[in-house]
């Protein structure tokens, strides 16, 4: 019986790594493109985004930023040949109203720097902390609620 407890336990931990596995430094730009979508949106300080009074570093379980932005999805596509990547940043099902749903509502264009920075033209840079098939952690410098933050964005695979 322990033989086979054995067995179940070491197929078990495979099947559960190659479900989630680390991304190598060589696969990171290729493994980068398709749909992701928000699991978390953290800041390293409290702020009080949406001004009711109340600061928060949880801004995607909370009320700091409406729905209809946590909604959103981010999507990296390979660029043409010899030109760099493209970020779209596109409304999902729940529009914010400023555009139609599905539509996209900012776009940009980026290349992955020594496969840990990804550098944007018109947007701060992302500095990748974690990333796997099926998870990508994002971190970003901003200027919120009149102070220098660090945003940590956390995404799963569309």
């Amino acid at each position: 019986m322990q033989k086979h407890f054995l067995t179940i336990i070491i197929v078990l931990v495979l099947f559960s790594c190659s479900k989630n596995r680390s991304i190598s430094i060589d696969e990171r730009n290729e493994a980068l493109f398709g749909q992701w979508e928000y699991e978390a949106i953290d800041s390293d300080t409290a702020v009080d985004i949406n001004g009711d009074g109340t600061v928060n570093i949880d801004l995607y379980n909370t009320n700091e930023i409406r729905q209809c932005l946590k909604d959103n999805l981010t999507f990296f596509t390979e660029g043409p040949i010899g030109e760099k990547n493209e970020f779209r940043l596109n409304e999902n099902g729940l529009s914010c109203g400023e555009v139609d749903p599905y539509s996209t509502v900012e776009s940009d264009k980026y290349e992955l720097i020594n496969n840990e920075i990804l550098r944007f033209e018109n947007r701060n840079d992302f500095r990748i902390i974690e990333f796997s098939k099926n998870r990508l952690v994002l971190e970003q410098d901003d200027f919120l609620d009149d102070q220098n933050v660090v945003i940590t964005y956390t995404y799963k695979r569309g």
